[in-house]
C-alpha cells in the first residue's frame, strides 16, 4: 500500500491496483487460515476412534470442507492474478481493447474450467484422474500457462518496441533501450508463476499427488507475482545491469527533450499501470513523458 499511495497516480489506476491488491491479500490470508485449520483438524482435533493413520487419510481426502475451500481460493487467486496481468497489457498497449480480446476470452474459459474441476473433485468418491476431471483440470492449467506466458511476452514486447523508439530520440540515443530493466523485471517476476504452474501440470500428468500440495505454494505466488512487479518497478529495483547504464540513466533524468513539459523517462521510471496518452505519442516521435 505504501508503494501504491506514495506516488500520485491517475484515479483509475489507483482504484484498480488498490482494490485488486486488497482482495489478493484477503484471499491469501484466508488461504493461510484454512491451512492452519487443517493442521488443527489433522493433528489436534483427532476423533477418539480414529485409526492410527488418521492424519495421512485426512490430507488425502480432498472432499473435506477446508480442502474444497482452499481449492476455491486457489482458483480465485490465480484468476485475479491473470486479470491484473491482462489489465496491465491493456494499459501498456495504449488502452487498445482489441489487444485483450483473446486473453479475456481465454481467461473466461480458464475460470470456468478451473471452478468446474474443483466442483467435480469435491464430489465424494471423485478420482483425481477421472477422465472428465482430468481433461477439465489439464485444460484449466494449460490455459493459465498460456495466458501468463503470452500476456507477459506481449507486455515485454511492447515496452521493448517503445524503448527502441524512445532511445532514438536525442539526448537518449546513447542508451540501447530505456526500458530494458523494466522488461527484465516483467519476464523474471511474471515467469515465476508460469514456471510453478508448469511444474504442477507436469506433476499432475505424471500422476503425482504432489501436484495438490504444490497448489498451496502456487496460491501464495499468485499474490506475490503481480505485487512483486509493481514494487520492483516503483522502487527502481531493476535487473543487475551495468553501473554505467544506471549512472547514464540518472544523468539523463534531468535532461529535458525539446518541448515545454515532456521528457524521456529513466530506465526505472516506467509505470506499467499508468501510461499516459502522451507516452503513446512519444513512440511516434512526439515529445512525451510517463506520468
Amino acid at each position: 500500500m505504501y508503494v501504491l499511495l506514495r506516488k500520485r497516480r491517475g484515479a483509475e489506476s489507483t482504484w484498480m491496483l488498490t482494490t485488486t491488491s486488497t482482495v489478493l491479500f484477503v484471499l491469501c490470508t484466508a488461504h493461510v487460515a484454512a491451512s492452519l485449520r487443517q493442521l488443527l483438524e489433522a493433528f489436534i482435533y483427532v476423533p477418539p476412534s480414529a485409526p492410527p493413520n488418521y492424519s495421512t487419510l485426512y490430507w488425502l481426502d480432498e472432499t473435506l470442507p477446508m480442502a474444497v475451500f482452499k481449492d476455491v481460493l486457489y482458483d480465485s487467486l490465480v484468476s485475479l492474478q491473470d486479470i491484473v496481468l491482462i489489465w496491465r497489457l491493456y494499459v501498456v498497449w495504449g488502452l487498445n481493447w482489441k489487444i485483450i480480446v483473446f486473453p479475456v476470452l481465454a481467461e473466461a474459459t480458464h475460470m470456468a474450467t478451473s471452478y468446474a474441476a474443483t466442483a467435480l473433485f469435491a464430489k465424494p468418491g471423485a478420482s483425481l484422474y477421472h477422465s472428465i476431471l482430468s481433461r477439465v483440470g489439464l485444460t484449466a492449467w494449460s490455459l493459465d500457462i498460456a495466458i501468463n506466458i503470452s500476456v507477459t511476452l506481449a507486455i515485454a514486447g511492447r515496452l521493448w518496441w517503445m524503448g527502441r523508439r524512445v532511445s532514438s530520440i536525442p539526448p537518449t540515443a546513447d542508451i540501447s533501450n530505456r526500458y530494458a530493466a523494466t522488461i527484465y523485471i516483467i519476464v523474471e517476476s511474471g515467469g515465476l508463476f508460469a514456471a510453478v504452474t508448469i511444474v504442477l501440470l507436469a506433476l499432475y500428468v505424471r500422476g503425482s499427488p504432489l501436484a495438490l500440495t504444490g497448489m498451496n505454494i502456487a496460491s501464495q505466488l499468485a499474490v506475490l507475482t503481480p505485487l512483486l512487479i509493481l514494487v520492483r518497478v516503483e522502487l527502481g529495483l531493476g535487473h543487475g545491469l551495468s553501473t554505467v547504464y544506471y549512472s547514464t540513466a540518472r544523468k539523463r533524468k534531468s535532461m529535458d527533450v525539446v518541448g515545454p513539459s515532456c521528457r524521456a523517462p529513466t530506465s526505472h521510471e516506467v509505470e506499467l499501470d499508468n501510461i499516459s496518452a502522451c507516452s503513446e505519442a512519444s513512440a511516434g516521435g512526439n515529445y512525451y513523458k510517463m506520468v
